[in-house]
């Protein structure tokens, strides 16, 4: 996507409902966002595959209650790394201490669950877990290449 031109960084937050749907909404966003940044492919490909998996898992385990949640995404992109930062006020789950998937395992041996994490883990430089406030806090990093001159 060509070399990038970022004085400072630029943000975008977006507000979600615990609703599948709302993941078009903000692929939709990321895509408009990084379009409008000139981040690399590979950034947006490790964005788009992280928040799928992390949103799903929240959409699908965070919550005891079927009442409307709200899940804050918010993108942050400087001329060296992508920070994707996903809030939710779902149970409590730190998914930095979830057991490493074992990948040498044949697929009908793998037990289910785990592999968004394992995702996650490879897309991204660096994955960081707070609880603040009673909500779930997800750090992930990406770093970018050095832009083309």
């Amino acid at each position: 996507m060509g070399s990038r031109s970022l004085p400072g960084s630029a943000v975008l937050e977006i507000i979600l409902k615990n609703r599948p749907e709302e993941k078009q909404r903000l692929l939709a966003a990321l895509e408009s966002f990084v379009g409008a940044h000139q981040l690399p492919k590979a950034a947006f490909q490790a964005a788009d595959l992280v928040l799928e998996e992390h949103l799903t898992n929240v959409m699908s385990y965070a919550y005891d209650d079927r009442r409307e949640h709200e899940i804050r995404v918010r993108l942050e992109a400087s001329a060296t790394q992508l920070v994707i930062e996903v809030e939710d006020d779902g149970r409590a789950f730190d998914p930095t201490q979830a057991p490493e998937v074992d990948t040498s395992l044949p697929l009908d041996e793998k037990p289910i669950g785990g592999l968004g994490i394992h995702f996650i883990r490879r897309c991204m430089d660096e994955v960081r877990y707070q609880r603040r406030a009673n909500r779930n806090v997800l750090r992930m990093i990406k770093r970018l290449p050095a832009a083309a001159p």
